[in-house]
């Protein structure tokens, strides 16, 4: 659930942005950025998934089943969760990677897309 979030958010970001360039700036600056932030985006998620995939293991972890049932709640919301009986396997590398994405964009992207002010010489 929280990787169907988090590329929903993408996805409204890169509309924004296609239709705030093409406003300002015109119909061909629209589309190339919009390629540039598909291509920043595949980049991006495949470094971060090697950077991740040595801290996490791709198999996940195996744990009991929680008696809290806020506890359990939270597990099964989160999008890494898979029962087998009693036992849990938690697998949070692409809920992480994407999280890291996520926060490298939004740090690019303030700057790249930023307000500059023009001012005119008298």
């Amino acid at each position: 659930m929280i990787i169907a979030v988090i590329y929903f958010i993408h996805v409204i970001f890169a509309v924004y942005a296609f239709s705030k360039s093409y406003q300002n700036d015109g119909l061909l600056q629209a589309f190339l950025n919009l390629g540039f932030i598909i291509t920043l985006f595949a980049v991006s998620l495949t470094v971060c998934e090697l950077l991740v995939g040595l801290f996490i293991s791709d198999t996940g972890y195996n744990m009991t089943l929680p008696v809290n049932p806020v506890l359990l709640f939270f597990l099964k919301i989160s999008g890494f969760y898979a029962q087998q009986g009693n036992n849990i396997t938690l697998t949070p590398k692409d809920t992480v990677t994407l999280i890291l994405v996520s926060f490298l964009e939004l740090s690019f992207y303030r700057f790249y897309f930023k307000k500059t002010e023009i001012t005119k010489i008298a």
